[in-house]
């Protein structure tokens, strides 16, 4: 699955997304979907939220368009 980075510099060919609490970040930052590549040998942050609960509904967005056959994906 191609994940664009929220820097809008690199694409990911990433087999993994997850939800991790965002240690340097503000306020509006505390949490971020990371995508890494096979075998940890890319990643990039995916998106960031302000709360753990928004995160995750966006990480289940992502994954409803996968489940439905979507081969990139974009977070807003």
């Amino acid at each position: 699955m191609l994940i664009y980075s929220r820097d809008r510099k690199s694409v990911i060919d990433a087999k993994v997304l997850q939800v991790t609490r965002n240690l340097g970040g503000g306020k509006d930052c505390k949490y971020i979907i990371s995508a890494e590549g096979m075998g940890g040998l890319s990643a990039a942050v995916a998106a960031q939220s302000p709360d753990e609960k928004t995160a995750i509904d966006a990480l289940e967005k992502a994954y409803t368009a996968f489940a439905e056959g979507a081969n990139a994906y974009k977070f807003d």
